[in-house]
């Protein structure tokens, strides 16, 4: 049974990243938080009619902060929730939130069309794929302050808009992390990965799941080398050989643990023993057959041993995550506070904008030793010794990827 928006915010106070992101902005205090309600016709968060502000403990903020969800929904235990988070954090501290969910791209432009009827100030839209009616929207209402996840503005499209604030997470660097991880964890000597579509939301977890491998091998000289299957980032263009879901839809390609379960079974085959699915609720029936096989899995986006929870969970070694919820409710503070946007926010693991996150029951299995190589390479990668460009092949492909100073 689908999960209910209050279960699903209730679940998510423990996915809230600790971290501490930068911008420009000041906010009033905490207080108590209500699950949105989402939909075709979208009502703000604890009111009985739409239009009437939500009363909070701190009071209220003379402001509308708005989230469009992108087609895998709320439950997709990733970054639809953790945006989500975002948004019920801004209704904590006194923001009037709405939001809206999406079933198919072709929502994408009217969800936000109506959100901007309901009188938003400041606009998230969720993932990648909402970039064109993104872009619209910034055009046609310059005094709304728009955000997108999991995108950086192309120089190339002309100069930022200075109401648009793309919100990049540079995850091959905590993937790079996670790949040192597996590569060390792995019996088999291979790890598989694939993902829903292939764009740099996804492709940059993979390029950096490959370079934590290959630098393990550099560091290590195993007898055999630890490989990657399903993502191999060398060649010309690695998207056409990549494991990817496809899809006749959204439903099919992000959210279809059926699928995932196929997937798993196919890396099994493989005897590949550790998956790192990036591909929303298709990953989460990847991770339960992997689980079933007594075998592991690397999270995606938020810390998916507390997302996910028992029994599944216990297949998950670590996840490779995003601070999207911190991030997403220091954009409505900094657009509330008069900066619109004009220039991109970047979550590093320098500003703890992405993370690793805790290995959870396999602490006591994974030695000190690779938990302090861990922290030697996140520390490399932060003072630039160690680059994730060095590890996964032409430059310019990587850059066209995301990967940024490639």
């Amino acid at each position: 049974m689908e999960e209910t928006h209050l279960a699903i915010s209730r679940r998510l106070l423990g996915l809230g990243a600790s971290a501490a992101l930068i911008f420009a902005a000041c906010g009033p205090g905490t207080g108590s938080s209500t699950a949105p309600t989402t939909g075709a016709a979208t009502t703000p968060a604890g009111s009985s009619a739409a239009g009437t502000p939500g009363a909070t403990a701190a009071g209220t903020v003379d402001w509308i902060a708005c989230v469009a969800f992108d087609t895998a929904g709320l439950g997709d235990k990733g970054f639809n929730d953790l945006a989500f988070k975002g948004l019920n954090d801004a209704k904590a501290v006194g923001y009037t939130p709405y939001s809206s969910d999406a079933k198919n791209s072709t929502d994408y432009a009217n969800n936000i069309a109506s959100l901007i009827e309901k009188g938003c100030q400041s606009m998230v839209t969720v993932g990648f794929n909402q970039g064109t009616a993104t872009d619209a929207a910034v055009k046609d209402n310059p005094t709304i302050a728009f955000a997108q996840v999991d995108r950086a503005w192309d120089p190339s499209a002309g100069t930022e808009p200075v109401n648009f604030t793309g919100l990049d997470y540079q995850v091959e660097q905590s993937s790079m992390l996670s790949g040192y991880l597996a590569a060390s964890f792995t019996k088999s000597g291979k790890i598989g990965t694939y993902a829903g579509q292939a764009f740099p939301g996804t492709t940059r977890f993979m390029d950096g799941l490959y370079a934590g491998i290959q630098y393990f091998n550099q560091q290590k000289k195993p007898a055999t080398a630890v490989t990657l299957i399903g993502w191999d980032p060398t060649q010309k263009d690695p998207s056409k050989t990549a494991s990817l879901v496809g899809g006749s839809g959204a439903a099919d390609t992000w959210n279809n643990p059926t699928k995932g379960k196929q997937f798993a079974q196919g890396f099994l085959d493989q005897d590949v023993d550790i998956v790192n699915p990036i591909a929303g609720g298709t990953g989460n029936g990847t991770i339960e057959s992997m689980h079933n096989a007594g075998k592991w899995a690397i999270g995606v986006d938020t810390d998916q041993y507390v997302s996910i929870g028992p029994p599944t969970n216990a297949a998950i070694l670590t996840s490779s995550q995003k601070a999207i919820d911190v991030s997403v409710l220091d954009f409505f503070k900094s657009s509330s506070g008069g900066a619109l946007g004009g220039k991109d926010y970047s979550g590093t693991l320098a500003n703890n904008g992405v993370l690793l996150s805790p290995f959870h029951e396999y602490d006591s299995v994974i030695s000190q030793t690779i938990k302090d190589e861990i922290a030697a390479l996140k520390d490399a990668l932060i003072s630039g010794s160690v680059k994730v460009c060095t590890f996964i092949g032409a430059p310019a492909d990587a850059t066209a990827r995301g990967v940024p100073g490639c």
